[in-house]
C-alpha cells in the first residue's frame, strides 16, 4: 500500500515570471482528471502547453473516487500505464437503504485516491512535454477580439511567482477548474463579463472526507451507496487502505446540521442494514470534511470575445455523482476537446475550435447527463429506492441487465445477489 505521506508531488517545470515571456499555444487551468488528460493530450501532440493549478500536489479532492468503466477505457486511451498500478478493483456496490440492501456487480471499476491519480496524471503531462506550474491562483482571463492571444492573469506566493501577478498569453485557456471555479471572464473591457453560470434549483451539496482504515469492515473493491431521506453517501477503501466518503446532501440538511460529519452519522444510521459494513458513529463524527459548492450546474462551454476560453470537466457542468461517472466524464470530455483544438494540420482556429468543441460535448454529454438527472430524481424519491431494493433482491437477473444502464457501463456482464 503506498501511504499518503509517501506520494511523489509534481515540482514546478518553470517559473511564473518565465512563463509570462512564453507565447503558449494553450494554457489548461486546473490539474484535476479533466485538466491534466487534456494538457496531457495536447503536449503529445505538439501543442505548446501550460498546465496551472492553484494547489501544490498532493492536495485534498471531494470525490468519491472511483472509477467506471468509462474512465478506465479513457485511461486506457491515453496510454497503458495510464492507470496507476495501485488502483484497486471495484467489483460490487452494496446498496442500503431503509435497514435493506442489495448488492449488485460493478464491470471492470476501479478505486483510486486522487492524491495518486492527480498526481501520476500530472507526472504524465510533464512526460508528454507539458510545462506544471502549481501554486499559481488565475483570477482572471481576458478575450479581446482585437487581440492576438488571451491573456491569463494569475499571482502566487513569492517562491512560485518570484515577483507580483503575472499576464500569460495564450492561444486558447482552458478552464478546468471545477465546480469552484472563479475564474472572472472578460472581453478585454469592464463591460464584458460573460452570462452567469446556471445553478439548479433544487442542487445537491457535496461533502467528502477520509475515515482511518479501521474505522469499519468495508472489504476492499465493494462500494457502499446508503441512501436516506437527505442524501445519500458512498463508502469505499482506497488503495492505501483508508476509506473515502463522498456524499450528497439538500442543501437544507446541511444548515440543520452542526457539522458536516453530524449529517453524514445521521444519514449513515437513516439508511444503515444490519448486513452493510458501515463505519462506527464516532469515526465519522471525529473526521474532517470538506464540503463543496452545489453540484447541478451548468456554464458555457464556450466563452470570450474570440472564443478562444473553453471549459471542460466539472467546470463545464455537473449532474449529481450517484452514478460514480465524475471521472470518466471528465476523461472523455479531455479527449473531446484536445480532438476539437487539433486538426490534422495543426491548431484549429478559435472558431472552429469552438464549433467542433460545441457540437461534440452536446452530443455526449446530452444523453449522458439526462440519463445521471432521471436517477437523481429517483433518488429523491423512497418509494422509487425501496422499489429498486426489492427489484434486485427479488430479480437479480433484471438487475443484472439494468445495473449498466444506469451506471453508464457498456457491459452487460453484471449480476446481483441479494440476502
Amino acid at each position: 500500500m503506498i501511504a499518503p505521506s509517501q506520494l511523489s508531488a509534481p515540482s514546478a517545470t518553470i517559473a511564473a515570471d518565465t512563463a509570462a515571456d512564453v507565447d503558449w499555444q494553450a494554457v489548461v487551468v486546473g490539474a484535476g482528471p479533466a485538466g491534466a488528460a487534456t494538457a496531457w493530450r495536447l503536449a503529445a501532440q505538439g501543442v505548446r502547453t501550460l498546465l496551472i493549478d492553484r494547489h501544490a500536489f498532493p492536495r485534498a479532492k471531494v470525490c468519491g473516487c472511483c472509477l467506471s468503466s468509462r474512465a478506465v477505457r479513457e485511461l486506457e486511451l491515453l496510454a497503458p500505464d495510464a492507470l496507476p498500478a495501485a488502483a484497486v478493483r471495484l467489483d460490487a456496490v452494496r446498496l442500503a437503504h431503509r435497514g435493506r440492501w442489495a448488492r449488485i456487480s460493478l464491470p471492470a471499476g476501479r478505486v483510486v485516491s486522487r492524491d495518486l491519480l492527480d498526481g501520476h496524471l500530472v507526472g504524465h503531462a510533464i512526460s508528454a512535454g507539458c510545462h506544471w506550474l502549481p501554486g499559481v491562483h488565475v483570477s482572471a482571463v481576458a478575450d479581446d477580439a482585437h487581440e492576438q492571444t488571451a491573456r491569463v492573469t494569475c499571482s502566487g506566493d513569492a517562491a512560485t511567482t518570484g515577483r507580483g501577478p503575472h499576464a500569460l498569453r495564450a492561444g486558447f485557456v482552458i478552464l478546468a477548474a471545477g465546480l469552484a471555479d472563479h475564474v472572472r471572464i472578460t472581453n478585454g473591457s469592464a463591460s464584458g463579463a460573460e452570462p452567469a453560470r446556471h445553478i439548479a434549483t433544487e442542487s445537491r451539496i457535496g461533502v467528502g472526507g477520509i475515515l482511518p482504515a479501521d474505522a469499519c469492515d468495508l472489504p476492499d473493491g465493494e462500494l457502499v451507496m446508503a441512501v436516506g431521506r437527505a442524501g445519500y453517501c458512498g463508502l469505499v477503501r482506497l488503495e492505501d487502505g483508508r476509506i473515502d466518503v463522498a456524499a450528497a446532501f439538500d442543501r437544507a440538511a446541511i444548515a440543520r446540521s452542526t457539522a458536516p460529519g453530524q449529517a453524514i452519522a445521521a444519514l449513515l444510521a437513516d439508511a444503515g442494514a444490519s448486513a452493510c459494513p458501515l463505519p462506527d458513529t464516532d469515526a465519522v463524527l471525529a473526521a474532517a470534511f470538506r464540503v463543496t459548492p452545489p453540484l447541478t450546474r451548468h456554464a458555457p462551454l464556450v466563452a470570450g470575445a474570440a472564443r478562444r476560453i473553453l471549459r471542460v470537466g466539472d467546470a463545464a457542468g455537473y449532474v449529481e455523482p450517484f452514478t460514480g461517472e465524475g471521472i470518466g466524464w471528465a476523461m472523455t470530455a479531455a479527449r473531446i476537446l484536445s480532438g476539437a483544438l487539433v486538426a490534422p494540420l495543426g491548431l484549429r482556429s478559435p472558431a472552429e475550435a469552438a464549433h467542433h468543441y460545441h457540437a461534440a460535448h452536446t452530443r455526449v454529454f446530452g444523453r449522458l447527463h439526462a440519463r445521471c438527472s432521471l436517477v437523481a430524481a429517483g433518488l429523491r424519491r423512497p418509494a422509487v429506492v425501496a422499489a429498486a431494493i426489492t427489484a434486485a433482491r427479488a430479480l437479480p437477473l433484471a438487475a443484472r441487465m439494468v445495473a449498466p444502464v444506469v451506471i453508464g457501463s457498456e457491459s452487460r456482464r453484471a449480476s446481483a445477489c441479494a440476502s
